[in-house]
């Protein structure tokens, strides 16, 4: 009787590695979602006076000159993030059937074009054909174009962390079929960040494809 009474009082074991570990891709999963709203607010306050000042065109001073940024390095920077995200999404999916070698190559690649695009952004904000002040298109675009380099150049530093653990750590889970299919809880860790950046690089993608439109084709 006293052994049943103990059994009943006795309180589940807690696996504390499990539960912290649980926990560690709750955090994985928020960090990187609230990531999104956080950078679309960002840019939402952008197309905000974008618009705003679009539809205002206080004496046709949103572009009086129609000088506008070059369209070709607008659109290589959107081809290039572009075709970063797309290979990053592919290489993923062949990271989870256990190629990691393909993984490795193809976020490599994906750093490389994301830095091209954040050095072709940063170097058309030297060659504008208007001022900072001249209208009201050129102030927005001022204050979109470091914005966006900005975030490129995180999204091509977020990729490489992940290239450069899945290289660390290859050797290690090469016997379990490799980082994106080993049962390790360091493996699942690392699963989580990726599938973050997927989400937020589809995002972005998204976010750049806009932005493209309203700055170097609407304007």
């Amino acid at each position: 009787m006293a052994t049943d009474v103990q059994s009943a009082d006795a309180q589940p074991v807690i696996d504390e590695e499990q539960y912290y570990h649980d926990a560690q891709l709750g955090a994985l999963w928020t960090a990187s979602r609230t990531l999104i709203p956080v950078v679309a607010a960002t840019f939402g306050g952008i197309y905000f006076a974008y618009f705003y000042l679009r539809s205002l065109n206080s004496n046709g001073l949103w572009d009086p000159h129609g000088q506008t940024a070059s369209k070709i390095l607008g659109l290589s920077i959107l081809l290039l993030v572009v075709a970063g995200t797309s290979l990053q999404l592919f290489a993923s999916r062949r990271l989870r059937r256990g190629f990691s070698t393909d993984f490795i190559v193809g976020t490599a690649t994906n750093a490389l074009l994301l830095l091209i695009a954040t050095g072709l952004q940063i170097w058309e904000l030297t060659r504008l054909p208007f001022p900072p002040a001249a209208s009201g298109y050129a102030g927005v675009f001022i204050a979109f174009a470091p914005i966006n380099a900005l975030c490129i150049g995180l999204s091509a530093y977020w990729v490489f962390t992940l290239m450069m653990r899945a290289i660390r750590s290859y050797n290690f889970y090469r016997p379990e079929g490799g980082i994106g299919v080993s049962a390790h809880r360091a493996a699942e860790n690392f699963r989580a960040n990726l599938d973050g950046f997927g989400a937020y690089g589809i995002f972005f993608m998204l976010l750049s494809i806009l932005s493209w439109y309203l700055f170097y084709v609407l304007h």
